[in-house]
């Protein structure tokens, strides 16, 4: 891991640093000749015909490196001549260069000046390069570098097993259900989802170091070899420009960062002013037409436009607002938001009129299109349903909007009276109506969950051709059971017609029924009832 992050680093800086030393002069300041990395002196006048000022700096480096290496070359050898009008710069009998009428014009000095000045920084460069690369001086760089790695490695290897403890620990507070973070009350995260937020951070923050100290190490070993010096120094220079940009770019951020900080300030407090009002209004004997339950979905409605308010005033100071950057990330949110949320923004749009029309609430069993059950969630977005037979249903919000919805829960709720349940039967004209109501409302009664008070009562809903519609209309306050209690009546008004020896049947059959065996179960005929039998008569006198 180590030796792969260092070869990464060495592959990303040693291009950089190589550009930099490219790339450092311009036909302005010049073109300087290096030499270990240093720079000797600038060369801002070609040769016409012949190079220009980038090739002569060139050259006289390559000529400096050989001398350099050469260790037969003394540096007291290196010495200015003056040949005819212009000044040489020899190293022996070998000429480094020539200094020519157009350096003395560039520099505003003589040619014998600008020969001795030059003479005197080769001669400290050749020195310190000789110096550099004795070997007693590599032999303590190596050591040095040794040291730094092992130092490195112990290092590592304590930040690991720091590490370690830390997700040890967070691993067992999890299993204790001790990491829930709460605000007033209000569980923010869970201890699962702050479980995993804290690892994460533990294992950022691993990386950070570890990126940190090769950071560092790498110019200090890097800095100890004559040739990889000039490296090393470049990577710490590199480091000193980034932390002084950081450090001015976070200067001039400030003012910017105080108005973010007094914009949150002011965000924050009118947000739980707004709550104070809100849940004012919802007080029980406040304002009647401002519900309770609007409390809790008004405060996020409320919160949702404040903050995104506030994200409009606070965006000009946010760092990189006005860039193409930013201007493009925000054209591509706002054509997916427009292209890809339609739907999405209808089913808001449902779920808030639904909040505030109070067409049903968590608990209530209602009635929507052909679907019933009781709401077990009501979201933004979509509302879920079991039905009786334990199937959940999820509906759209817009759906539902278009839908005729029943709600059998509120008036048990709201005004604490019973749901009135009710189902038909059709008897024949020859039985006694009020025989027929007596019987249907005793079934009623004695059926589990329907009301003795109020009464259970019957209406005759149609006189038909050959049939009375007979409708019994009874009291639940369970209409969550309504299935259920709906089984148990139709029980019971088998049961007691039977008993009263009323007949369910259609009249339309029974009118051409003789000879045939009664419907009715066994249990409730007499012992000695026989089936009728067929009669048959004639018109006829003869």
């Amino acid at each position: 891991m180590i030796l792969f992050v260092t070869t990464l680093l060495l592959i990303v800086t040693i291009p950089v640093y190589a550009q930099q030393q490219n790339t450092n002069g311009n036909p302005v300041d010049g073109f300087p000749v290096v030499l270990d990395g240093q720079e000797i002196f600038r060369v801002k006048q070609g040769i016409p015909g012949i190079a220009t000022a980038e090739e002569r700096a060139a050259i006289i480096k390559k000529r400096l490196v050989t001398v350099a290496n050469d260790s037969t070359i003394l540096p007291e050898a290196i010495q200015p001549e003056k040949r005819g009008n212009d000044f040489l710069v020899k190293a022996g009998d070998k000429v480094l260069f020539t200094i020519i009428k157009e350096d003395a014009v560039v520099y505003n000095k003589s040619r014998e000046t600008l020969a001795q000045e030059a003479t005197k920084f080769i001669r400290a460069s050749i020195v310190k390069y000789r110096e550099e690369r004795k070997a007693e001086n590599l032999v303590k760089g190596a050591i040095l570098a040794v040291i730094s790695t092992a130092a490195l490695l112990i290092f590592f290897r304590f930040t690991q097993k720091i590490v370690t403890k830390l997700l040890t620990e967070i691993k067992v507070a999890r299993k204790a259900d001790a990491l829930e973070l709460r605000i007033k009350n209000v569980q923010v995260f869970g201890s699962n989802a702050m479980s995993y937020l804290l690892s994460g951070f533990v294992r950022l923050g691993r990386l950070a170091v570890i990126l940190l100290s090769l950071y560092v190490y790498l110019p200090f070993v890097l800095s100890q070899f004559p040739v990889t010096k000039p490296l090393g120094d470049s990577i710490l220079k590199d480091i000193a420009i980034q932390i002084d940009q950081l450090v001015e770019g976070f200067s001039k951020y400030l003012p910017n960062l105080l108005t973010i900080g007094i914009i949150v300030l002011i965000t924050f407090y009118v947000i739980e002013f707004v709550k104070l009002v809100i849940s004012e209004l919802g007080r029980d004997d406040a304002y009647p037409w401002f519900y309770t339950e609007w409390i809790q979905p008004t405060n996020r409605l409320v919160t949702f436009l404040i903050v995104a308010i506030a994200l409009v005033v606070a965006s000009p100071f946010l760092p990189g607002f006005g860039s193409p950057a930013f201007q493009g990330v925000s054209l591509f949110l706002g054509a997916l938001f427009t292209l890809g949320s339609s739907s999405a923004v209808a089913n808001a749009v449902a779920g808030i009129i639904l909040i505030y029309t109070r067409s049903f609430q968590i608990g209530d069993f209602v009635a929507i299109g052909d679907i019933k059950g009781s709401v077990i969630e009501k979201s933004l977005f979509v509302t879920r349903i079991i039905n009786p037979k334990k199937e959940v249903i999820t509906m759209p919000n817009a759906k539902i909007l278009g839908s005729d919805v029943k709600n059998f829960s509120v008036v048990q709720r709201e005004s604490h009276q019973g749901l009135v349940l009710y189902t038909t039967i059709t008897l024949g004209y020859d039985l006694p109506w009020r025989k027929v109501h007596e019987v249907l409302i005793k079934a009623a009664g004695n059926t589990k969950y329907i009301m003795a008070e109020p009464r259970p009562f019957v209406l005759q809903t149609s006189l038909n051709d050959f049939h009375i519609s007979y409708e019994i209309n009874a009291f639940t306050d369970h209409p969550e059971l309504m299935p259920e209690i709906y089984s148990d009546l139709h029980q019971n008004i088998q049961d007691y017609c039977n008993q009263a020896g009323i007949e369910i049947l259609s009249p339309a059959y029974t009118a051409i029924r003789d000879g045939n065996y009664s419907t009715m179960p066994a249990d409730y005929l007499p012992d000695d009832y026989t089936p009728p039998t067929f009669g048959i008569s004639s018109q006829n006198s003869h």
